[in-house]
């Protein structure tokens, strides 16, 4: 049987697939909790990273040599970066990476990859999951940059529209993609959008986190049954 390892940073982003799992063990691991179970009939390792690219990059490591899942999905809340990526719009990524780190790093440098590429199958998953759901959610498929920030000033959000054009923006995304890359490791990184990265970000954020972060988990749930 397959193994399905599911990501969230945060409580909230991870609390409904908790909730509908069947967990036959806990397991503590650097200081990152592992439930391992079932969810609908399929075998799951669900885990809370925290927030950060190296919270959730030495988490998605533990993951993978721990339990070897065969694919990860990470699920969560973002910033637009899209004019017609509304709050609440659910975002599938093409493709994830570090906005602070150098395109010419990135391209030069161990893995030698600019961008990682999300697994076609689990993107067609993901967008079929929207589709069928109840909640009519609205997606887009994009590029997904991370970086070591909140981003909430629109001078930033206007630089990493120019020199990446990505969908969204968040903070570990990206790090999930280049572990999973370098162990050859399909993923897919699940945004819902809970405020537009500019100056009122903080007072969006506050308002929409746990809806954004329930109707993603939604989705990774939906997607788990349709596997």
């Amino acid at each position: 049987m397959s193994k399905i390892g599911i990501i969230g940073a945060m409580q909230i982003e991870i609390d409904l697939i908790l909730d509908q799992m069947d967990v036959f063990e806990e397991f503590l691991f650097a200081g990152f909790p592992f439930y391992t179970g079932t969810l609908h009939g399929k075998s799951i390792v669900l885990t809370r990273c925290g927030v950060g690219k190296v919270n959730s990059a030495a988490c998605t490591q533990i993951m993978v040599d721990r339990f070897q899942v065969d694919c990860i999905i990470n699920t969560g809340i973002a910033g637009s970066l899209g004019k017609d990526i509304s709050v609440c719009d659910m975002v599938i990524s093409s493709d994830v990476t570090h906005h602070d780190v150098r395109k010419a790093q990135m391209k030069n440098l161990f893995p030698f990859q600019e961008s990682f590429l999300a697994n076609q199958n689990l993107i067609e998953l993901a967008k079929k999951a929207c589709e069928s759901s109840d909640l009519k959610l609205t997606y887009h498929c994009g590029r997904i940059i991370s970086g070591e920030c909140f981003v909430s000033e629109s001078h930033l959000k206007e630089n990493l529209i120019q020199n990446y054009s990505p969908a969204c923006v968040e903070m570990e995304g990206s790090s999930v993609g280049h572990v999973s890359f370098i162990n050859q490791v399909p993923f897919v990184i699940l945004r819902c959008i809970s405020d537009n990265a500019d100056e009122e970000a903080s007072i969006s954020y506050e308002n929409f986190e746990k809806l954004a972060a329930s109707q993603s988990a939604f989705i990774v749930n939906e997607m788990v049954r349709m596997m």
